[in-house]
């Protein structure tokens, strides 16, 4: 129960600041790291051995995450900003992007999970991947809820 309650509130905290135009990306994006750092501390379950190994490596996973992270921000603002809608080819060449980075998304799953595994027990690689998709499915579905839908170019 702990655990919806925290996904309803980012969602409708996220939802807040993605409608208010005065708050910036960045801000958004701060929020959502401590908010996400927060859920974890609630939710992992670890021992004091297993806690210094995990937020090392999760620290590492969220560093190379970001960058990807930048990349999906910057599709989602381009789509944003096309406002009399975008060309066949423009449409085609955001769905490839984000198919690119969908792929880089699932290396980096594989590279950090791997890392993972030699450090801490499977349980607790299991309970990191299992609480970090619920976030991410949620997070995703509240940002895509609030783009444009792709429409023809007039």
């Amino acid at each position: 129960m702990k655990k919806m309650l925290f996904i309803a509130s980012l969602l409708l905290g996220t939802s807040m600041m993605i409608n208010a135009q005065t708050i910036d990306a960045e801000t958004i994006k701060s929020v959502i790291k401590t908010e996400k750092r927060i859920f974890f501390m609630e939710n992992m379950d670890l021992s004091l051995e297993e806690a210094t190994k995990f937020w090392e490596l999760y620290d590492k996973f969220e560093l190379d995450n970001s960058e990807l992270s930048r990349e999906k921000t910057k599709l989602f603002e381009e789509l944003i900003s096309e406002t009399d809608g975008i060309s066949d080819e423009e449409a085609l060449t955001m769905v490839n992007d984000l198919m690119v980075i969908q792929q880089k998304n699932l290396k980096l799953k594989k590279k950090h999970m791997k890392i993972m595994q030699k450090e801490l027990s499977p349980k607790t690689v299991a309970r990191f991947y299992q609480l970090n998709e619920l976030v991410n499915s949620f997070l995703k579905t509240q940002i895509l809820s609030e783009l444009p839908v792709v429409q023809s170019k007039k």
